[in-house]
């Protein structure tokens, strides 16, 4: 109700199609989201906020090429805080399409603007683990990890991994241990108990 008011009062304002495109988006209408984002588009084309968000509802629903064509434009806008968030979101959904070398260039991007980001220096990790950088890998999720706050059952799961296959069996252990008191019960934990050190 909110947002049909909104855009009643100035369907002129991008910012009230890009609600209505969100909370459609959330409802799983996808059709009714994508209208919306492109009607925000339509009195905004750069519009950061709302390439970055159509982009991630695209690529969620399978839609690579189409969202990385969307990222690649708020991107190239000019420089601001939310451009390491969308390189990221660009990286993620470049894994996601099994496009490793370019989820890797977008996240070091990424990187290279917000180095604090957990969340970016954990998928640059995953993806550069996945490509056997090992030894890159291990640095990024050390710097999620040796913040004890930034450690989550996944930070803490892809060091393991990485430890394992480096053939670091002390650093595995110690880590695993930190694992098993921190996160019990989760299926990172699960999946050390079962060795399943290679999915």
């Amino acid at each position: 109700k909110p947002v049909k008011q909104a855009v009643a009062i100035d369907p002129t304002l991008p910012a009230a199609h890009e609600m209505r495109a969100l909370i459609y988006d959330a409802m799983g209408d996808a059709d009714r989201a994508d209208a919306s984002f492109r009607q925000a588009l339509a009195l905004d084309p750069n519009n950061g906020s709302v390439l970055h968000n159509h982009a991630w509802s695209l690529c969620r629903r399978g839609r690579y090429a189409e969202a990385d064509a969307l990222f690649g434009r708020a991107a190239a806008l000019p420089q601001s805080v939310s451009t390491a968030k969308t390189l990221m979101a660009r990286g993620v959904c470049q894994v996601r399409a099994g496009l490793y070398p370019e989820g890797e260039k977008s996240l070091l991007k990424s990187y290279e603007l917000d180095p604090s980001s957990p969340a970016t220096a954990y998928n640059l990790a995953a993806v550069l683990m996945r490509q056997g950088e090992l030894e890159r890998a291990r640095f990024y999720v050390r710097r999620v990890n040796n913040v004890p706050e930034h450690a989550s059952a996944e930070s803490l799961w892809l060091a393991i991994r990485i430890e394992h296959r480096l053939g670091n069996y002390a650093g595995r252990d110690e880590l695993a241990a930190q694992l098993r008191q921190r996160f019990i019960g989760s299926r990172e934990a699960t999946s050390l108990e079962l060795g399943r050190y290679d999915e």
